[in-house]
């Protein structure tokens, strides 16, 4: 937190200290472990290839999308854009809200009734889009549905460039024009259908009508079309041709142009394919409120991937790495973060609490039993029984006595009854069992003897009050442990030999090291 990137580092690092390998490990650090990586945004942002949609057909797949602009008179401020992928054919109808009720009326009340129902609708994760209502008339016309991923609006790219040449176009009214913008949408929209495409070579108008429209400047110049009378069949024959020629090359065209767009968008491709397994940080989009100038780039949880959606499709599933709702997003939205450190997990607050309070309970001083009040007692008052040591006294503290008391005469102890108690330790001690294995301790029990009647119900009262939260260990008895002979009573006896050396071996007084002596010079004895 707080460093200006891998050199600037560096260099604060070398005045002070030095280790090998020292800039490959700042480098590492600094890109791939520091904590930083999630509120900092890359210097080089992840690119996955570009992968275009292929239609062959009109109306094998039809985009949608709404279009937010100020509000009118009339109080529309939405645009429903739809748009045919293969013709680039536009429609455009304002609302007043962006409802999934509103998105159906216009939908499948207007747009398929006047051009036929699609093969596929394309859209994005809009709740507008993506609700029952919408799934359920989709599986009664048999149409498919085909969405983009969260928070990437490349998915739905062609029209998402209409939105934005229809905003230019809107951006050239007058200002009292602008303020009633609905009744010029219409004629904004047709002029967009009637003009040539660059993607195509034709006009969406006569991609889908097989003719050229007639237009206002055709009227005012009394422009009269190149074609000549013909019989039914004729026309027929003719405008088949010329759609199937028109079809060709539009299709040639667009696939021209996509690998173009393709090939000069893949030169800006970043970013190695994700495995099942890794550990990603996911961009930080969520509306918050505020400008968000000070928002983290990337969301705090670390997320671990689960598959991969196609070998060909840079999409993934993601889930939180502590447990959460599975995600699917693209690959410009994720970081790979393997060497971030783990997080610990989370300790819930409420158990935190419960700990504390057991912790409290289990002081030496503890609390005894509660006497039950009355209602009418508000507060409970609780006894505290704590073991103190006697005071000690340095005088002599007054005593009053009994006067006409016998004088005190301590009893000396029976023969008998201090022999019989010396067996009885005696006998305690032999039927102590030795330990195994390890020397385990053993615990002793003493017998106690069987209670009377009056014992047993004292007992039972004593067991119907509860035991008190503190409980002392108990004494664990061991046997002593002392050191003796191998036998009992006989000293251990070891007999050594002596061995004999040769008289080589044995060192005489001028081989002995002292340390006085030079090496390599001889000293006289």
């Amino acid at each position: 937190m707080g460093h200006l990137g891998v050199e600037r580092t560096l260099n604060l690092i070398r005045d002070r200290f030095y280790w090998v390998r020292m800039q490959q490990d700042t480098e590492h650090f600094v890109t791939q472990v520091c904590e930083c990586l999630k509120s900092k945004r890359p210097q080089r942002a992840a690119r996955a290839p570009l992968m275009p949609i292929v239609t062959t057909r009109p109306f094998e797949l039809v985009s949608i999308d709404f279009l937010h602009l100020e509000a009118c008179k009339q109080g529309y401020e939405y645009i429903l854009v739809i748009m045919d992928h293969y013709t680039r054919f536009a429609q455009a109808y304002p609302t007043k809200n962006k409802s999934a009720k509103t998105v159906v009326e216009k939908l499948f009340d207007d747009f398929a009734l006047r051009f036929g129902f699609p093969e596929k609708i394309h859209h994005d994760m809009g709740k507008e889009f993506e609700n029952q209502l919408m799934a359920q008339l989709q599986r009664c016309c048999h149409v498919r549905g085909s969405h983009t991923t969260c928070y990437h609006p490349q998915g739905n790219g062609q029209v998402e460039r209409f939105n934005r040449t229809l905003l230019s176009m809107l951006r050239t009214l007058t200002s009292a024009q602008k303020s009633d913008w609905k009744k010029s949408l219409c004629k904004m929209v047709h002029a967009y259908n009637c003009t040539r495409s660059d993607t195509t070579g034709f006009a969406p108008y006569y991609l889908l009508y097989g003719r050229s429209p007639r237009l206002p400047i055709d009227l005012l110049f009394n422009i009269q079309p190149n074609e000549t009378q013909q019989s039914y069949a004729e026309y027929v024959k003719d405008w088949q041709s010329r759609m199937q020629q028109a079809y060709k090359i539009a299709t040639k065209t667009a696939t021209r142009e996509s690998n173009r767009g393709k090939k000069g968008y893949d030169k800006r491709v970043y970013g190695a394919d994700l495995q099942p397994g890794g550990r990603v940080l996911v961009r930080n989009l969520s509306e918050r409120g505020g400008p968000g100038k000070l928002r983290s780039f990337w969301e705090d949880k670390v997320h671990i991937i689960t598959k991969r959606r196609s070998d060909i499709s840079p999409v993934y599933e993601v889930v939180p790495e502590g447990g959460g709702k599975r995600r699917v997003l693209h690959r410009n939205l994720l970081l790979p973060c393997d060497s971030l450190p783990i997080d610990s997990p989370e300790i819930d607050s409420k158990m935190t609490k419960r700990t504390k309070k057991t912790k409290s309970n289990t002081s030496p001083c503890h609390l005894c039993q509660r006497e039950e009040s009355s209602d009418s007692e508000m507060d409970e008052e609780m006894e505290l029984v704590c073991q103190f040591p006697p005071a000690q006294h340095n005088g002599h503290r007054a005593v009053s006595l009994n006067p006409d008391a016998e004088p005190f005469t301590p009893d000396q102890p029976d023969q008998d009854n201090a022999s019989k108690v010396n067996e009885s330790q005696a006998n305690w001690m032999n039927n102590i069992p030795e330990e195994e294995d390890g020397g385990q301790d053993m615990e002793l029990h003493q017998d106690r003897p069987e209670p009377s009647a009056e014992t047993a119900t004292e007992e039972e009262e004593d067991a119907a009050v509860p035991p008190p939260a503190f409980s002392y260990p108990k004494r664990e008895h061991r046997r002593p442990r002392m050191l003796t002979y191998y036998a009992l009573g006989e000293p251990t006896m070891v007999e050594l030999g002596i061995k004999e050396l040769p008289v080589s071996m044995i060192p005489t007084g001028k081989e002995l090291w002292r340390p006085w002596v030079v090496p390599g010079v001889k000293v006289q004895s």
